[in-house]
């Protein structure tokens, strides 16, 4: 029952994280959007949040005798949480850059939305998936995310070719290859979550049995 109970605050405290994270990203991707200031991001508290989760899997991996569905669940977490954190430092890299081109403007270009929207979605279905214990789910982020990695080439080339007709100043062209390659790597990291959810699920990663 202890054992219940010590696993059910660790699922507890990985989704307080996910609020976290995920209000964070929604809040930097509308200051990009609006380009405006209105947010803030406190990454502190995912900070806070992952070394509490990381001490208390320690402590269950340690001093616990753990079946192999609850070993893959807390050494899953224990990888989960590091990339939760990652996309955590990416929101807040996008929110200093918001910041530090305040009124600069942004390039108008529909892909970058869409881009956007995918990878949020990506972000939460890879959480919804490990929560739910959903395989399908877990899969088809993974499978988006070539998506993603497509709008960012043609995100680039669409800013190069603007840049070489003179049509972009520098300093957009830099704010916004920026911005765009910090949320492709959030899609990165969310892919990530998803393969450590379907390790949780049936002990597999990246098409390796692990136990």
């Amino acid at each position: 029952m202890i054992l219940d109970q010590e696993i059910d605050e660790l699922n507890q405290l990985v989704l307080k994280m996910v609020d976290q994270v995920t209000k964070n990203i929604s809040d930097a991707f509308d200051t990009y959007r609006q380009d405006c200031c209105e947010y803030s991001i406190n990454d502190d508290i995912v900070d806070q949040l992952e070394r509490l989760i990381e001490e208390m899997s320690l402590h269950l991996i340690l001093k616990e005798r753990l079946y192999a569905r609850d070993l893959r669940l807390v050494s899953g977490v224990l990888k989960m949480v590091a990339d939760l954190e990652r996309i955590g430092d990416h929101a807040e890299d996008i929110m200093n850059l918001c910041i530090k081109y305040k009124g600069l403007g942004r390039v108008h270009f529909d892909t970058i939305d869409k881009m956007f929207d995918i990878t949020r979605q990506m972000v939460q279905n890879s959480i919804i998936s490990f929560v739910n214990r959903n395989l399908e789910l877990a899969q088809d982020v993974i499978r988006r995310d070539e998506a993603v990695d497509e709008d960012y080439s043609n995100i680039i080339a669409y800013i190069i070719a603007l840049d070489d007709t003179n049509q972009i100043t520098s300093s957009l062209a830099i704010y916004t290859t920026l911005v765009v390659k910090y949320v492709e790597r959030i899609a990165d990291h969310a892919v990530n979550i998803a393969e450590w959810a379907i390790y949780i699920i049936n002990g597999f990663h990246k098409d390796r049995q692990i136990f």
